[in-house]
């Protein structure tokens, strides 16, 4: 009797491994079948281990229910902790945690037959204690798998938050926040900030004339050959368009025309061998203005910058002109900034 007991116990694990892997690949679209896997794993598990029990050990004579009610009730939260996180396996990179909950399911399992028969209470409580043990390993483990997963995601959704897709270069969302801690260093350095606004000329014919592939292409090239011709200390950003700006800390005017004349004849004196197929000369033309005490520099010193950008286009482009400092957009201060200075005075 006992030996076919253990063959029945054997069939229903076979069982319940197929019905697993079954949760985990053809069940993932149909909720309903899915519902009645878990349903069946629930019952087979719990029936496998009632079924040993009461074969080879019988009921106690006296079997206390408000402690089985306890740990049954604890014993099906875990079971409901599994199903969920088994759901979820995907996103939480593995079954590690599901398994873990499993486990523990069985070790409460174990516990609650061992109130209702007649099994030796050391075998019980050390089966359960073994359980335990790799209920909490299986959910170290993927806890620490999904912790790392979710700091590696996080840090992913970051750069793209502030990366431009394209050239891989900041955006505008990361220049905004930049921008405020260079000028907050710039006022407690009492040091100088520029920015310069770079646009490439005619970028347009090069789109019309060779299609967009290749004009992406472009974009991609002129952008790591300005990071490359710029300290580290230097930020670049895609502004958007063919236009890109460059943020430079700790430079005074004249050392920001320097940097955008060398980019000007750097730029000019490039060709760009798009993907071995076509050959390109192109300029560029920049405007380049420094920061003034009370401007907000995503606004009246870019506004300046852009000023000296549309001068640059209409000598000629290829050329780097120089904002002119009694511009009336520097007029108005940025309260933040004025707000600033008078905590320093």
């Amino acid at each position: 009797m006992r030996g076919a007991v253990l063959l029945q116990c054997s069939a229903i694990s076979k069982s319940l491994c197929a019905d697993l892997n079954e949760s985990k690949t053809s069940n993932q679209t149909n909720p309903w079948l899915r519902g009645v896997t878990y349903a069946t794993v629930f019952v087979v598990l719990n029936y496998s281990i009632g079924l040993f029990c009461f074969e080879f050990y019988g009921l106690k004579p006296s079997i206390d229910w408000v402690l089985v009610t306890i740990y049954a009730l604890l014993s099906l939260f875990s079971f409901y902790v599994f199903v969920v996180n088994d759901i979820h396996a995907t996103k939480l990179k593995g079954r590690a945690m599901a398994l873990g909950f499993l486990a523990g399911h069985l070790a409460l399992t174990v516990l609650v037959m061992s109130f209702v028969f007649a099994t030796p209470a050391q075998l019980s409580w050390y089966a359960a204690g073994l359980l335990m043990v790799a209920s909490y390993l299986f959910g170290t483990y993927g806890i620490n798998k999904w912790s790392r997963h979710h700091r590696r995601s996080k840090a992913t959704l970051q750069h793209e938050l502030i990366t431009d897709e394209l050239t891989q270069l900041f955006n505008r969302r990361a220049f905004a926040s930049n921008a405020i801690k260079e000028r907050e260093f710039c006022m407690n350095s009492n040091s100088d900030l520029s920015v310069l606004i770079i646009d490439i000329d005619d970028f347009k014919l090069i789109n019309d004339q060779y299609g967009h592939a290749v004009g992406d292409e472009v974009l991609i090239q002129v952008s790591q050959t300005v990071q490359r011709h710029v300290r580290r200390s230097d930020s670049v950003y895609r502004w958007g368009g063919e236009e890109f700006v460059v943020l430079l800390p700790v430079t005074g005017i004249f050392e920001a025309h320097q940097v955008a004349n060398k980019l000007v004849k750097t730029l000019a004196d490039t060709t760009f061998n798009i993907k071995d197929l076509v050959e390109l000369r192109l300029t560029v033309s920049i405007g380049v203005s420094q920061w003034i005490a009370g401007e907000s520099i995503s606004k009246e010193t870019l506004i300046r910058a852009d000023k000296a950008l549309y001068k640059a286009k209409q000598s000629g482009k290829n050329a780097a002109v120089v904002a002119d400092f009694t511009d009336i957009s520097h007029s108005n201060p940025d309260p933040e900034t004025s707000k600033e200075q008078s905590k320093r005075a």
